[in-house]
């Protein structure tokens, strides 16, 4: 069958109409879609630019604002203190036993917990908003300046970390005295708050007795090392540290004051030793001083947990150390004290996280002399957050 002129034209039309429709759908509509993306982002984009140029002409401004600020943010951190030790507690009671007529019948000293994390944004140090922090999009200057709000159990970044710990105390004396406790609270060097507070009267002995509690608060950071407290003049022992002048079974810890317990790095009972993770040695080893002991080791970059538990059993005293989740009981052979030596090390750089934070408690009639050696001046590696009973520090 032969086509026709008439036929060819009417093939070659429709071929025609076919690559302009597909023309259309491959080539044009895309172009269209991407020209249609582009003029959207142009808009997005020139709106951001009008912005950042409104801003701009406002600079000056918003650094006096971020500066009015910061100063600010400063001098809250000032009120509190840069590690949660027990100490702060018993300088704390200490006043009370000295300057007001209140007794303190019974105190639990508590262990500290994590519950606040502080968040920057734009300015190192600054508070954000919780929506500021998930959105990344967001610019530090997009805050204008300005530092608001706390948010519960998410980091931002700063590195401060707020931790709080309860001690319930059990007290007696007059009307006057709690007053005067309650303001010594209120003006206290460190920042403490009083949750609860009972009171009961009696009448016949004109007496006012109760229980509070006092919650303590600090706020850590790595640009806030922990401080250093010294309670070389306060008794430490089994007895009532109130009844003060040496009464009772109360004692002085100072038997290895001498060069700042120099001896005990040269005789100890039981060690710690802290080294850098990337060492040939493993960056936390815990033992006991012998030929056969048995030793605790970990090499993961990072700070661990320590705790030294002395006690009695069965007339004969024993120590439990516990690195993390691995721990190991020992029979104490010393019969007059315990020496604890922490032997630690220089960081050696800034990615050296190996750290321990050490909590000791003694139970036993003997006291407990430990000594921190060696450690990083700057970023210390050992952090002992808590010890109860007796036990001396140098």
């Amino acid at each position: 069958m032969k086509i026709t002129d008439g036929q060819k034209s009417f093939l070659f039309a429709l071929a025609g109409i076919a690559v302009l429709i597909l023309s259309y759908y491959f080539i044009a509509n895309p172009m269209t879609e991407e020209r249609k993306s582009i003029e959207s982002e142009i808009v997005v984009l020139q709106a951001r630019y009008d912005e950042l140029v409104a801003k701009e002409a406002r600079r000056d401004e918003y650094e006096k604002g971020i500066k009015t600020y910061e100063q600010k943010f400063a001098s809250i951190l000032e009120k509190f203190p840069t590690s949660l030790k027990q100490e702060i507690t018993i300088m704390f009671l200490q006043g009370i036993k000295d300057e007001y007529e209140m007794k303190i019948a019974q105190v639990s000293l508590g262990e500290k917990e994590h519950f606040y994390s502080l968040g920057s944004r734009g300015t190192e140090g600054m508070l954000a908003t919780p929506e500021e922090a998930a959105d990344d999009s967001i610019e530090g200057d997009e805050a204008d300046g300005e530092a608001v709000g706390l948010t519960e159990g998410i980091d931002y970044g700063s590195g401060y970390q707020c931790y709080r710990a309860l001690f319930p105390i059990s007290y007696s004396g007059g009307y006057d005295g709690i007053k005067d406790v309650l303001s010594y609270v209120q003006n206290f060097e460190h920042r403490m708050t009083v949750n609860t507070l009972n009171i009961a009267y009696d009448a016949d002995k004109d007496v006012y007795q109760g229980n509070f509690e006092l919650m303590c608060y600090d706020i850590e950071g790595d640009d806030r090392p922990g401080e250093d407290m010294q309670l070389n003049n306060i008794e430490i022992g089994i007895d009532n540290i109130f009844k003060g002048g040496g009464t009772g079974n109360a004692t002085t810890l100072n038997k290895y004051d001498e060069n700042n317990g120099a001896t005990i790095e040269r005789s100890y009972d039981f060690y710690a030793m802290l080294n850098p993770s990337a060492s040939d040695l493993s960056a936390k080893v815990i033992g006991q001083n012998g030929k056969d002991a048995s030793i605790i080791s970990d090499s993961s970059n990072n700070v661990s947990t320590l705790s030294y538990d002395f006690y009695e059993k069965d007339g004969k005293n024993y120590v439990k150390y516990t690195l993390d989740n691995q721990s190991y009981e020992a029979e104490i052979t010393s019969a007059e004290d315990v020496k604890l030596l922490l032997q630690s090390s220089a960081r050696k750089d800034e990615n050296d996280k190996s750290g321990i934070r050490v909590t000791i408690r003694n139970t036993t009639t003997l006291p407990i002399y430990v000594k921190v050696s060696g450690d990083d001046t700057t970023s210390p590696r050992v952090n002992i957050v808590s010890r109860t009973g007796a036990v001396r520090v140098y």
